[in-house]
């Protein structure tokens, strides 16, 4: 089967912004003129006709006048070439005309009463040119009788003159039509030349390119905020790949130690002519296996964060008890004393005395490894104490965590948080990670809306404080408590 090329409409090929644009403009404008043109059609032959009866009416009471007083003159004046005015007494005898149907029979139309007007519509006249008329009928009082004035207007010289005007209107229709197309085409060039500007240096931008920008332009219109965030995103891309290439170069340093070392020891045994004796070197693998496991592990849900596929998984969960979990089994430190050993062997206690009954919404196991991530963290860098605490502060639940180590740097305090990250000095210890857990940490908490900071301790170390919403019934349970 022959595979046949889409078929699309020219206006979608079209490749003009500019072209559309200009097309759209004609178009409506040539449409609002035509609708303009047959409204102010329509509204001039009403205008016209008005004004036509009232001169009529005007005219056939100054003829009542007239012959009320019996000085009528010998033809009645009109107002237009087409007009026509008789006066008609009861017994159809015609007093007076107007020249132009002087001689022709009287008009045989109602009779009214002194006094009375009514407006009549016919579509012709035995008399005259050919209608359609507009006619006036008022009755008056004579000396010899009661008599109508009928006051006759010719429809069809209005209907030529609106038909004359939009005749000359639909002519100009085209020419203004055209006039428009040619400023819209260069006004629109003009405007969107600095869109064609972007568009070009924004397509030689490449992925190896990423540190070039467009061009801005010094105002603050729609184009130059168009600019100024492609400029913006350029940034965030840029952050995004070096940050990239930094996790993957990181991740590759990271991996290669356990790797060498798992190569090392494997070639130095098989290459041994002496016993080997494998339980002691199955231990050192294990411990290498476990350090990569763990990377891999750290790996992927910081990919799963970067994926956006974190904490979805929402239950209600006990912070208390999750803190519980972390301090009664991390890693199986602590001794009947109720203290840990940090990994250079001096002891610290843990103490979670102020940890108070608080319930949240999230991920369980995600907690867990926030929870984890902290305490281990103050563990390795704390010389005698940890002090954990929770709280509910409003509608938000409140854990901290603090040691009584070196304390981190205001300047780095934000750094912390980034992935294979360590500090200098006596807070970069090897503990044997990778620079991962306060990355993790902070992923953990963004996916679970909620805010980490690190401050100063009482203890005179680094406090770690970590803000997330509370479930909705702890929250109303604690503030009926608090009233």
């Amino acid at each position: 089967m022959v595979d046949r090329p889409e078929r699309t409409s020219w206006w979608r090929r079209h490749p003009s912004l500019r072209t559309r644009m200009m097309l759209i403009a004609a178009a409506a404008t040539a449409v609002v003129l035509m609708v303009g043109g047959a409204a102010l059609a329509v509204t001039l032959r009403t205008v016209m006709i008005d004004e036509a009866m009232d001169a009529s009416r005007l005219r056939a009471r100054d003829l009542g006048a007239l012959a009320a007083g019996n000085a009528l003159p010998d033809f009645a004046p009109i107002g237009h070439e087409g007009d026509l005015v008789q006066v008609v007494g009861t017994d159809g005898r015609i007093l007076v005309s107007s020249a132009n149907i002087a001689g022709k029979p009287a008009l045989e139309l109602p009779r009214q009463p002194p006094g009375s007007t009514r407006e009549i519509s016919v579509d012709s006249l035995p008399v005259g040119d050919p209608g359609p008329y507009r006619i006036v009928a008022h009755g008056i009082g004579t000396p010899s009788g009661p008599a109508t004035v009928y006051v006759a207007v010719s429809v069809e010289e209005i209907d030529e003159t609106v038909t004359l005007v939009g005749q000359v209107f639909l002519a100009a229709i085209p020419i203004f039509v055209l006039l428009l197309s040619v400023a819209m085409w260069t006004v629109l060039g003009r405007t969107l030349a600095p869109v064609e500007t972007i568009r070009r240096e924004a397509a030689a931008i490449t992925g190896r390119r990423l540190d070039r920008r467009v061009s801005e332009p010094p105002q603050y219109d729609e184009i130059g905020r168009l600019a100024r965030t492609v400029n913006a995103m350029l940034a965030r891309l840029q952050d995004s790949a070096e940050r990239q290439r930094r996790f993957v170069a990181d991740t590759a340093h990271e991996l290669r130690s356990p790797i060498a070392s798992l190569r090392t020891q494997l070639e130095t045994a098989r290459a041994s002519h002496r016993p080997v004796d494998w339980d002691e070197i199955s231990a050192d693998l294990l411990d290498e296996t476990v350090r990569m496991q763990q990377l891999e592990e750290q790996l992927l849900l910081l990919a799963r964060a970067d994926a956006g596929t974190l904490g979805r998984t929402r239950t209600t969960v006990d912070l208390d008890d999750v803190v519980d979990t972390v301090v009664a089994g991390a890693r199986g430190r602590i001794d009947a004393g109720g203290s840990e050993r940090s990994p250079t062997g001096s002891p610290v206690r843990v103490d979670r005395h102020d940890v108070e009954p608080v319930q949240v919404t999230g991920d369980a196991l995600l907690l867990e490894q926030l929870v984890r991530n902290l305490v281990d963290n103050a563990v390795a860098h704390a010389t005698r104490e940890v002090r954990i605490g929770l709280s509910i502060d409003g509608d938000e639940a409140v854990l901290t965590v603090d040691d009584d180590g070196p304390g981190v740097p205001v300047e780095r305090r934000q750094e912390i948080f980034e992935r294979f990250t360590r500090l200098d000095g006596a807070r970069d210890r090897d503990h044997g990670g990778a620079g991962l857990g306060l990355a993790i940490v902070a992923d953990i908490v963004k996916a679970h809306d909620g805010v980490v900071e690190v401050g100063d301790a009482p203890l005179g170390g680094a406090r770690f404080r970590v803000r997330l919403p509370v479930a909705g019934e702890d929250y109303a349970r604690r503030s009926l408590r608090k009233s």
